[in-house]
């Protein structure tokens, strides 16, 4: 994980190393603590910005997008489930996401047939 400038600033604790939009944050053989990073990345109380964020790596966003996504399946299967369970249907817990989704179709679809 990095860390870009946002606002310019001069860094004190670094002896007043100058800081650029668009630059790494920290430069150099610096390396600033977990404090420091958090002093930066919220609104300074007199300047009230912030003066740097965090930038993922390719790699840092990829996983990212497959744990949100994985997250995001895992509770469709659960809404799934629990809605199949609630017109008196049983589901395996190792179930695939698209099976339970043709499940959950059939199972509609037999609903309907009997009203």
């Amino acid at each position: 994980m990095g860390y870009k400038v946002i606002n310019k600033f001069k860094d004190k604790e670094d002896n007043n190393t100058f800081y650029n939009v668009g630059d790494e944050y920290p430069k150099g053989d610096y390396n600033a603590s977990e404090d420091r990073i958090e002093e930066l990345s919220k609104p300074h109380p007199k300047y009230k910005n912030a003066f740097i964020e965090v930038v993922e790596t390719d790699e840092e966003k990829t996983d990212h997008e497959a744990k949100e996504k994985a997250a995001a399946e895992e509770e469709e299967k659960n809404a799934i489930k629990a809605e199949l369970e609630s017109m008196g249907g049983s589901v395996h817990p190792n179930t695939g996401l698209e099976k339970l989704r043709e499940k959950l179709v059939e199972a509609k679809a037999e609903k309907e047939n009997k009203e």
